[in-house]
Parts: C-alpha cells; structure tokens; sequence
C-alpha cells in the first residue's frame, strides 16, 4: 500500500453492486483490484447452482487467498533454487580461478 496520507474515493461495481472505495493506491489500481474481485465472484456465480452472494464473495476469498498462498510459496522455492544455483555458480567460478 501506498505510504501517502492521501487517500481517493473510486466508484466501483462489484458483483452488480455499487460501492465507494477509499483507498491510498490510485483510482486505477482500485478499479483494477475490483474489476478482478468482479470477475472471480462471476465465475463462481456462473459455476453455483444457488445464488448466495455471502457464499460466493467467500469462495471467491478463499480462491483469491489461495492464489496468493501458492504464489508465495512459489516465489519462495525460486529464491531457494536461485540460492543454490548462485552457490554452484561461485564454487565455479573459484575452482577455474585455483586452477589458473
């Protein structure tokens, strides 16, 4: 999030509801973040036999946390492998470097 004290007021649709958001990110980046929020709970909706909007704002909550679960977890394995690749890299570099 933005560090700014400056906070701006966008105008959302979200699940055919209207809502003003207050948020310190820009109006883009607001719009941008509910327009995803949209189109997850859509898709639930269009895959749920009952139209329950706590149930699918839930589901969609669930899907977009687990999302960020996986990414980070993800994200973490990449910084390990990338570790041990620079690791074998230098032990490399200083066994042509002894060799000299």
């Amino acid at each position: 999030m933005n560090h700014s004290d400056e906070f701006h007021k966008t105008k959302v649709t979200i699940f055919g509801a209207e809502y003003v958001l207050r948020s310190a990110e820009s109006a883009q980046y607001t719009a941008e973040v509910s327009r995803f929020v949209d189109e997850k709970m859509n898709q639930i909706a269009e895959d749920t036999e009952r139209f329950d909007t706590t149930r699918i704002a839930l589901i969609a909550a669930f899907e977009i946390a687990h999302q960020i679960v996986r990414q980070r977890s993800q994200h973490r394995e990449d910084r390990i492998r990338t570790a041990a690749a620079i690791k074998r890299l230098e032990l490399h570099i200083e066994e042509v470097r002894s060799e000299r």
